[in-house]
């Protein structure tokens, strides 16, 4: 193994998958408002793109879940801003709040 491959492999960030098993909260921006889907589970990737070994439909993909009382639908992936546990009350400090426009 050379130096580079060690320094490397000494840096990287590991990638895991969502537990599947678990349910979450998923905060999500939606036109005109801001949403939490509470205590969901997430069931997969729905995408009308073809699946190959260039592309898995995440991109242009949606999220499926499923709601406490089994309810399933699905919500596109570019307006999900965090997911946590559920029940989990993430600490943050805001450090800067943006005036759009409303008054």
């Amino acid at each position: 193994m050379t130096p580079f491959e060690v320094v490397r492999r000494q840096s990287e960030v590991p990638i895991q998958q969502v537990d599947l098993a678990k349910r979450y909260d998923v905060y999500y921006t939606h036109v005109g408002e801001d949403r939490v889907y509470e205590n969901v589970r997430f069931l997969g990737i729905r995408t009308f793109d073809q699946i190959n070994d260039f592309g898995s439909g995440l991109i242009g993909g949606f999220l499926e879940i499923e709601t406490p009382n089994g309810a399933q639908f699905m919500i596109p992936n570019h307006g999900i801003q965090m997911i946590c546990e559920h029940g989990v009350n993430p600490q943050y400090r805001t450090v800067r709040v943006w005036d759009r426009g409303h008054r």
